[in-house]
């Protein structure tokens, strides 16, 4: 008797998948959404960076690129002098939970400027420019005392940041420790 109801429930099931499947497609072409992601787009996100450099890529900049960047790009959610503008939804980058400082990787910093800024328009950031805003950020936090620092893929990964050894890593994370290990 089991056997008998197994059977009608997996017909019944693959019955439903193909209509919602059938649904999707109607949705797809009546509304225009759904549409297929090509290895261009795919390469547009695919491109983290491991904390030891990882994927890091070619270019640099320096403090002054940077400071232009950030007085264009960045200033309005994260104000002039770092403070951040909670109305925008940015905190302090200089103090509090989010202070730079107490990042325990440089390139996690570059990765993530690349990444998700500016926020009205995340990744559109030139490797240049994400340099350079790495490097200003660096000396405006007091990280570096360099107001001429100029970085690259390899001074990035060779920063060695305050925080560094006070990291603790999230036991739900995928790296262990020895990932975290200077190399």
């Amino acid at each position: 008797m089991f056997a008998k109801h197994s059977k009608i429930i997996t017909i019944t099931a693959i019955a439903t998948s193909l209509s919602f499947g059938a649904l999707y497609a109607t949705a797809q072409d009546k509304y225009g959404i759904g549409t297929s992601v090509g290895p261009d787009e795919i390469a547009k996100y695919d491109n983290d960076i491991h904390i030891d450099g990882t994927g890091l890529p070619e270019g640099s900049g320096n403090v002054a690129l940077g400071r232009e960047i950030y007085e264009y790009q960045c200033a309005l959610c994260h104000g002039e002098k770092l403070e951040g503008v909670r109305e925008m939804g940015a905190q302090t980058l200089h103090e509090g939970r989010r202070d730079i400082k107490k990042l325990p990787y440089a390139t996690s910093l570059f990765d993530f400027i690349r990444r998700a800024m500016p926020l009205t328009d995340p990744g559109t950031l030139s490797n240049d420019e994400a340099y350079g805003l790495t490097a200003f950020l660096l000396v405006e936090t007091g990280v570096i005392n360099d107001p001429n620092l100029t970085l690259d893929a390899e001074s990035v990964k060779a920063i060695k940041m305050p925080n560094r050894d006070k990291f603790i890593i999230d036991p739900a994370s995928r790296f262990t420790a020895k990932d975290l290990e200077d190399k």
